[in-house]
């Protein structure tokens, strides 16, 4: 999430306050580690899609620490990866990471409204966490369309309606204790409407990572098995590998088939009208 993207004046303060404490709060290498499991669906789709497109320029909107951008520079050295934030702390931020990561990252400060990057330049455009800040967020995905290439792919992912996060999140915003400040969330069905509403055309629509909380009823039943395992002795435990491994094996078709309706995040892959390429 980033500066770039809230509708409120104060935003670039508040959200250069937030980076400010960013790494401070957890190593580097925390950070990276918890981006690489909790979002790998995300980052697997990101590389798979940025293997096919040209030209082999990548745009990450909102870029904030840009772990995602460095991972996928990683996975892709030959592809010129661009980050573009408001905030100058996020992107203080983002060049720790590169460095720690040794992804060599192309940085600017730009707005989600207007971009400083030439209209169809990019073959992969992604945000995550970007979209929800903004009441009216057509103006914004139709900014990340204008720089991608015909026959391109845009890849945004929100938080998903229908979660235990969501009711936390609106919680928190109403008693005023919110540091991203004003936040919404998507459907997979909103998420869709939106991006056809602008003529792109929807590839995918998939979700992943769960938000690890008790008051996450699909994280609890997602590692319920596994806290049971964890807490039996070992000789019992080797008794119920074998239930947790199908229960396991039960969740994570649950998750690839059906999982933007349930997932914390729902993410749209969209294709601009062009060639194929």
């Amino acid at each position: 999430m980033s500066a770039a993207q809230s509708h409120e004046p104060r935003a670039v303060e508040r959200f250069d306050r937030i980076w400010r404490d960013y790494v401070s709060q957890e190593t580097l290498d925390e950070r990276i580690a918890q981006h690489r499991e909790g979002r790998a669906r995300f980052l697997k789709a990101l590389a798979g899609y940025a293997s096919r497109v040209t030209p082999r320029c990548a745009v990450e909107v909102g870029c904030g620490s840009a772990i995602d951008l460095c991972l996928l520079k990683r996975e892709m050295p030959g592809m010129l990866a661009v980050g573009v934030d408001l905030s100058r702390e996020g992107l203080k931020v983002a060049q720790s990471f590169a460095g720690r990561l040794q992804a060599p990252l192309s940085l600017c400060q730009g707005d989600a409204y207007a971009l400083p990057i030439r209209s169809g330049s990019a073959g992969l455009v992604f945000s995550q966490g970007v979209l929800e800040h903004f009441p009216d967020p057509r103006p914004v995905l139709a900014e990340q369309a204008r720089i991608l290439a015909p026959g391109g792919v845009l890849v945004v992912s929100v938080p998903q309606t229908f979660t235990g996060y969501t009711v936390s999140k609106h919680r928190a915003i109403r008693a005023g204790t919110w540091p991203w400040g004003w936040e919404g969330q998507f459907s997979s069905r909103a998420l869709r409407q939106l991006g056809e509403s602008l003529g792109l055309q929807v590839e995918r629509i998939f979700g992943y990572q769960y938000w690890l909380s008790w008051a996450e009823p699909t994280w609890v039943l997602r590692d319920l098995v596994g806290k049971l395992e964890r807490r039996l002795p070992d000789a019992m435990a080797r008794w119920m590998k074998p239930v947790a491994g199908a229960y396991d094996r039960l969740w994570h078709w649950a998750e690839e088939s059906h999982g933007h309706v349930f997932l914390l995040n729902v993410a749209a892959v969209f294709r601009v009208r062009g060639p194929a390429r």
